[in-house]
């Protein structure tokens, strides 16, 4: 019987793993689930738990630091000796953060496969840690469960053996799918304040991501911003790091100080569904990753105050916008996002990239039909002593199979003439694209 260990640490890993817990209760399998203590308090995990109504982690580890290396290094050393004596068959984690680093290096170190739920994201950008710890972790991964098929070209692209690799669709869909069904009758203080003191149209905002809260001036630049958009009301999660900089640099007092802008603390997961599927919210204002993914399933216009983003698929589908941290832009480009008419009739046409709210059933699929063999295997050994790559441009359009067959090869990447790399599912390959294969 398959023995499955589930492993957290922060909020958003918490909503994301939750339909897929939900799933192995379901099936009745032997799931164990261990919270690293990342970002453990009761307002920021416990409440949350008990919120969507999934276990309480089995095992709760001590980290007591806030120092990054620090807190890894324990983290490792903590969940090696825990796997090491409960031995599960395969270890799952979703995410981009210290605690998912952590878990695939300790599953890696002890030979345990490891399965990385929402594999592939990429923002290409390495100043961020999450991208950093996002190539870490898939590149020891037994299992890359990616939420699209951007996600998936991008893991090809860095040659990762498409065997490990499996599109699966976001499990954020199964989330909003799953607990908006309870949203009709709930209800909290968080939802009851908003009405009290919200009576017309809104737009959400959170922001948390280090390149916004730790440079002082971006933080002045999203008051400055708030200040300007005067003719909507503003309601604000701030997140206790967040409000704490803004205190530090001696902007509360303005902050609070604005009178169509309303301060919350951070909220449960099912309040802000029900408050981002009310018709009222009319617009997102963000830097998070989870929120840029919500904001598309709930057909809600996206503005997030970042200069790129590893879910590019919103941006493509014309919902989201990026905009620096400069407060006369993200003014500028919010009203103009409220006074387009026709912002919902692009939500209408667009096919959601990150599935159909199943994920975490072709996932729990996937570990089933396969953790018996889901340890990396030997690498075969090759005339030259590995894989051999050339680079080839197409002169004329051709099937795949045929150009594979003539060439004595195997396609691996696709690109076009800018250098991106295309979905390689199409059988008909058009002429000047450029190619990657494999030698064989």
């Amino acid at each position: 019987m398959l023995k499955l260990t589930a492993v957290f640490g922060t909020r958003p890993e918490i909503i994301k793993l939750a339909p897929v817990i939900l799933e192995t209760k379901r099936r009745n399998i032997n799931l164990t689930i261990i919270h690293t203590g990342q970002h453990y308090d009761e307002e920021m995990s416990g409440l949350i738990i008990q919120n969507l109504g999934i276990p309480k982690p089995d095992i709760n580890l001590t980290t007591n630091t806030s120092d990054s290396d620090i807190q890894l290094g324990e983290m490792i050393s903590q969940l090696g000796s825990i796997l090491r004596k409960n031995k599960p068959d395969m270890v799952i984690a979703a995410g981009d953060t210290n605690s998912v680093l952590a878990c695939s290096l300790a599953c890696s170190v002890n030979n345990i496969p490891f399965g990385h739920i929402e594999a592939g994201l990429r923002s290409f950008d390495n100043t961020m840690p999450e991208e950093r710890n996002r190539k870490l972790v898939d590149g020891v991964s037994s299992f890359l469960f990616a939420p699209s098929k951007r996600a998936v070209i991008n893991l090809l692209h860095e040659k990762i053996d498409s065997d490990r690799i499996f599109l699966t669709g976001n499990t954020i869909v199964d989330a909003v799918k799953i607990f908006s069904k309870n949203l009709k009758d709930y209800d909290s203080h968080y939802i009851n304040q908003i009405r009290e003191k919200i009576k017309v149209d809104y737009i959400l905002c959170t922001i948390h991501r280090i390149s916004n809260v730790e440079i002082p001036e971006n933080l002045v630049e999203i008051i400055k911003a708030f200040e300007s958009l005067n003719s909507i009301d503003i309601v604000f999660f701030a997140h206790p790091r967040t409000l704490k900089k803004i205190q530090e640099i001696n902007c509360y007092k303005r902050l609070v100080s604005i009178p169509n802008l309303s301060v919350f603390s951070s909220v449960d997961y099912l309040s802000i569904l029900k408050i981002l599927s009310d018709h009222k919210c009319k617009l997102i204002l963000t830097d998070s990753g989870g929120l840029q993914e919500e904001a598309l399933i709930l057909k809600k216009p996206c503005v997030t105050i970042r200069p790129n983003t590893e879910r590019p698929e919103t941006v493509e589908n014309g919902v989201n916008f990026l905009v620096p941290a400069k407060g006369e832009i993200i003014s500028e480009i919010v009203k103009q996002i409220l006074a387009d008419v026709e912002i919902q009739q692009i939500f209408e046409k667009i096919e959601n990239p990150y599935g159909e709210g199943d994920s975490s059933l072709k996932i729990l699929d996937i570990i089933e039909q396969n953790w018996q063999n889901a340890a990396f295997n030997q690498t075969l050994t090759y005339t030259k002593g590995a894989y051999s790559y050339s680079l080839i441009s197409i002169q004329e359009n051709i099937d795949k199979e045929e150009f594979e067959k003539r060439y004595k090869c195997k396609i691996c990447v696709i690109y076009n003439n800018r250098g991106d790399p295309l979905d390689i599912t199409e059988k008909l390959l058009e002429k000047s694209t450029a190619i990657v294969k494999i030698i064989e």
